[in-house]
């Protein structure tokens, strides 16, 4: 039985108490999402105190492929990072929501047999239940969002696909490839697995070697996200660099936006990150770059969720804008 966000709100989880004077608590809440026409779990972390006028800001913290909303809780030891930071003064007091998806992409996918209506259940349900039950902002540069690997897609996605709700972006390890090229949208998954690494690298000559596309990994973790067999055209529509695209043609604003990946990613997901940074510059705009000696493992992601939240800290004080619902 899924219990009622007001009753569940107020049930604080204590974990992993820091010793700090000032620590916040994280409470583990479930709620019913329209979208998914079932519920949606979320962890929760708030400060301790009184929020200030206005509100807290609040960033939506995504967890990765295989995750759910207890990852960063549990494997990436949140709280103690958030209490340091918030101690030391590093960073301003906000609240933190982590939600569960399962292998859902944070698309939706309902109409294509997917997980479900992930995107409208976070931009629309979720928000609207954070913001009428805690005292957070609701402008667009008092809310950020990020998340690592299938959690980095995700972040990115939701950024550029609703402009006016984020003011902030970080992708850790993101899940980033560029689209599937025109003359391979017919090909089947086996077909792209089999291009897919032979495409980055080409030998013009002996002394010449260029890079190319950044092809999706299509294997069976999207779960049918996008489609099933994966559709390369409905990937396109969804993905980043679609989405980047359509914003520089139209002259609009982007969330400011920070990505991070580590050297030695198994899933080579820096060629991503590489080319998701020179498009974003290319076209004029924000963005952070970060390349640093790791894998991807929660040891990198421990480290790295630090820069990406003083990132998103400095975006806090920009112009506020309230999102048309």
């Amino acid at each position: 039985m899924v219990r009622s966000w007001a009753a569940v709100l107020s049930v604080v989880v204590p974990l992993s108490l820091s010793g700090l004077a000032n620590a916040g608590s994280i409470s583990n809440n479930s709620f019913q999402s329209p979208a998914l026409n079932g519920p949606l779990a979320v962890n929760i972390y708030k400060p301790d105190g009184n929020a200030p006028q206005g509100g807290w800001p609040v960033l939506y913290l995504l967890h990765g492929h295989d995750g759910n909303e207890n990852s960063w809780r549990d494997l990436g030891d949140i709280q103690a990072t958030l209490d340091r930071l918030i101690e030391n003064k590093t960073i301003r007091p906000l609240v933190v929501v982590m939600p569960g998806v399962t292998n859902s992409w944070y698309v939706d996918s309902g109409a294509v047999g997917g997980p479900g209506d992930y995107e409208m259940a976070l931009t629309r349900d979720l928000r609207h239940q954070i913001e009428n039950s805690l005292p957070v902002r609701k402008d667009r540069e008092g809310r950020s969002i990020a998340g690592l690997s299938m959690g980095g897609f995700g972040a990115l996605h939701l950024a550029y696909s609703h402009k006016d709700l984020y003011g902030a972006v970080a992708s850790l390890s993101g899940a980033i490839w560029q689209n599937v090229p025109s003359s391979d949208l017919d090909k089947s998954p086996a077909e792209l697995k089999l291009i897919e690494d032979s495409a980055f690298f080409h030998k013009v000559d002996r002394s010449t070697i260029t890079s190319g596309v950044v092809l999706p990994s299509t294997g069976d973790h999207f779960s049918g996200a996008f489609g099933t067999p994966f559709d390369a055209r409905l990937f396109n529509e969804k993905n980043i660099f679609t989405l980047v695209s359509q914003s520089i043609a139209e002259d609009e604003v982007l969330p400011a936006t920070f990505i991070t990946c580590g050297d030695d990613d198994s899933f080579f997901l820096w060629r991503g990150a590489v080319a998701l940074h020179e498009t974003l510059q290319a076209g004029g705009r924000p963005s952070e770059l970060r390349i640093t000696d790791g894998d991807h493992v929660w040891s990198l992601w421990k480290t790295s969720i630090v820069p990406a939240l003083q990132f998103i800290d400095a975006q806090w004080d920009k112009t506020e804008e309230i999102a048309k619902d």
